[in-house]
């Protein structure tokens, strides 16, 4: 199962929540309620800058892959779908 979180650079309170992409925010369970555990912003409050501690790019973004351990797998561009393709490649089918 691949499972997908966003963290973006704006804080919560610049963020329009209603405009994320249904993958974002999908709707789980019986009743059919709203996860709203997939979009992360930056700290807002100064204890750290999550693109600046890991060296990310803020223009080109990345995608993480993790593993269930919560093991970092691969880190590579956004753009990288061939990269990504090979990697799971060696794993599913």
């Amino acid at each position: 199962m691949i499972d997908f979180r966003a963290v973006f650079q704006q804080t919560f309170d610049q963020l329009a929540y209603e405009d994320m992409p249904s993958l974002l925010k999908p709707r789980t369970g019986k009743l059919g309620l709203q996860d709203h555990e997939k979009v992360f912003c930056v700290d807002h409050k100064g204890l750290g800058d999550i693109f600046d501690m890991r060296g990310i790019d803020r223009e080109r973004g990345c995608m993480v892959v993790v593993r269930p351990d919560q093991y970092t797998a691969h880190v590579l561009p956004l753009d990288a779908f061939d990269e990504l393709s090979a990697f799971f490649a060696g794993i599913l089918r």
